[in-house]
């Protein structure tokens, strides 16, 4: 059972307490219509050792001020961005590199978890040691971000079912284990896809990579206005995928960032 699983080492935040067990890596530009709606579905989870590293890429509208309302009750450290500095990768290496805790869980601050033990059930896959990542799937529909019940529907049919070593990880919700991550950190060589290419190289090291449908989150561009855009990704996404599926492994990673030797 998840329950037994422990601190690891036990590493200490600066104010002297033990780490949180999760470390949630929150991106985030012009979040203001959902950030709101995705803290507060972190609020209700009923597994609560969690710490937030929010790494912010210049949001010139209200996202910050609508997060600063909530660190009286969640633990938040914002991490902002330089301007032109953001690519999928380095930001999640960034607040990934925040983290002491034994895991690491990627949410946008458009994704709003399904259920309020989101984080709890995706925790209970690591009781296996060989799990190094688990993610779920999502619905482009947006009903899911007013009614999770109703919105739940509209889930695809692939997103139902429950798949072991399966490279389809998704940083749209996904917890993977920290000190692999360490080993392979995301590949900022990569524009986009670097989830699914550090699925690929956890496969190649025996490792697990698990879909649970426990894990579904909301996660629609449709609400924010940017179908055109969120379209025109998939023929870049098809290629990539290509490409990566095509690498050798095992390899390195790459990353500017010095990354924390324990």
């Amino acid at each position: 059972m998840f329950k037994k699983m422990s601190l690891g080492k036990g590493s200490l935040t600066h104010s002297g307490l033990p780490a949180p067990l999760v470390f949630i890596i929150i991106r985030t530009k012009n979040e203001e219509e959902l950030i709101g709606k995705t803290l507060e579905a972190l609020e209700r989870q009923t597994f609560r050792d969690f710490e937030i590293i929010l790494v912010d890429d210049h949001s010139t509208d209200k996202t910050l001020e609508i997060v600063k309302t909530f660190c009286a009750r969640l633990r938040i450290t914002v991490v902002p961005l330089r301007i032109g500095e953001f690519s999928h990768p380095y930001s999640e290496n960034l607040g990934a590199s925040k983290g002491k805790g034994d895991f690491l869980c990627f949410l946008p601050g458009h994704s709003l978890p399904s259920s309020d033990s989101w984080l709890a059930d995706g925790l209970s896959n690591f009781s296996d040691p060989q799990v190094a990542g688990v993610s779920g799937g999502y619905t482009e529909v947006p009903v899911g971000y007013f009614c999770r019940r109703l919105g739940a529907l509209f889930f695809p049919l692939w997103t139902r079912v429950r798949l072991t070593f399966d490279p389809n990880l998704s940083n749209t919700g996904s917890i993977i284990r920290r000190d692999l991550w360490r080993l392979y950190p995301f590949d900022e060589r990569l524009a986009e896809c670097e989830d699914y290419d550090w699925a690929c190289e956890m496969l190649a090291r025996g490792y697990n990579i698990i879909k649970d449908p426990r894990l579904n989150t909301f996660h629609s561009h449709l609400l924010l206005g940017q179908r055109r855009n969120y379209l025109s990704r998939w023929g870049r996404w098809a290629a990539l995928l290509s490409r990566i599926r095509r690498f050798e492994r095992p390899r390195q990673s790459y990353t500017r960032l010095e990354l924390p030797s324990s």
